[in-house]
């Protein structure tokens, strides 16, 4: 094995670590569509304020920004809504909604309105405050409204974050990108929650071996539902449709196989056939020599006729 594919693979995977992270564009995005979602509701309704949370606020939200699901709360003040049943609130804002957003949808099941807009899904909730970070809620069980703490699971994943040296974000954000690639069988939100989990008493040394370890973990508990750390009478749900448990289950094991061929194909040199797997692991989305090539040449500051001579010589490698 030449020297210039000794860290393929891990160059590989910092390049798509890197390209699962959102730009500054796209987090603008997400701006603009709260405050457009904001100036139509305020047709209609004068006292509100909207806040995002989960995945925005902890950036595990993964680039490309198309599917992602992002959460709001749409905060009314407590004597106009307390006395009101939930469900009462949540159709009177899913009429309000569907009138600019025709895609709108009410999942009643979890107590929220799901809004399209730019390829994005906003699951938004009516509350009101308590204080900074606790709000009352639809209960998903009841009609009525429950204590909800937003930055509850933030502050447990950002604790084992600084524990992990950054990478548990990094990680989470790859199998949300493999999630995503191999048809969106799991709930984001529940994978955050499980990855922190069993990674909490496990070192991050590479990202092949902790994805290894993370889909032999995971087998046993992706079916089963995880409480909220927000309030912990509330589950959450591991498969977005039920419906597709064997084929979800299916995917886990073929995932840990093909994670567990790459990594022994890349200890014999076979790096090719360890690309291969890893491309079928994360389909369209996992660099090519080339794009690894590319991003070397950027990172060095080297331009030019030295730019494409070192990219002639990768081919060569």
């Amino acid at each position: 094995m030449t020297k210039a594919k000794q860290h393929i693979i891990d160059d590989a995977f910092r390049l798509l670590a890197k390209n699962t992270e959102l730009s500054l564009r796209e987090y603008t995005i997400f701006t603009q569509c709260q405050a457009d979602i904001e100036q139509s509701l305020r047709q209609h309704i004068n006292r509100f304020s909207t806040t995002l949370y989960g995945a925005f606020l902890r950036k595990s939200i993964v680039s490309p920004l198309s599917d992602n699901v992002v959460d709001m709360l749409i905060v009314f003040s407590e004597q106009d809504i307390s006395n009101v049943p939930p469900s009462r609130v949540l159709e009177k804002l899913y009429e309000t909604m569907v009138q600019h957003y025709p895609g709108t949808e009410e999942i009643k099941n979890q107590s929220a309105v799901i809004l399209p807009i730019k390829d994005l899904h906003y699951k938004i909730r009516p509350a009101y405050a308590l204080s900074s970070n606790t709000y009352m809620v639809p209960d998903k069980n009841f009609d009525e409204w429950s204590k909800y703490d937003i930055n509850a699971y933030s502050e447990i994943f950002s604790k084992e974050n600084v524990a992990h040296k950054n990478k548990l974000l990094e990680v989470i954000r790859l199998v949300k990108t493999w999630n995503r690639f191999s048809g969106n069988f799991f709930n984001g939100y529940f994978l955050e929650l499980l990855i922190t989990q069993v990674l909490s008493s496990y070192e991050i040394t590479s990202y092949p071996e902790t994805l290894l370890y993370i889909f032999k973990a995971i087998l046993p508990k992706a079916a089963v539902q995880q409480h909220d750390p927000a309030n912990v009478e509330f589950m959450i749900d591991g498969l977005n449709n039920m419906e597709n448990l064997i084929t979800a289950m299916r995917l886990i094991k073929q995932s840990y196989t093909l994670t567990d061929e790459a990594i022994a194909f890349e200890q014999k040199g076979e790096i090719d056939k360890a690309l291969n797997n890893w491309n079928k692991l994360f389909p369209q989305v996992f660099p090519t020599q080339v794009d690894m090539a590319v991003g070397r040449t950027r990172n060095s500051g080297m331009k030019g006729a030295d730019a494409l001579r070192a990219l002639l010589d990768q081919k060569k490698a």
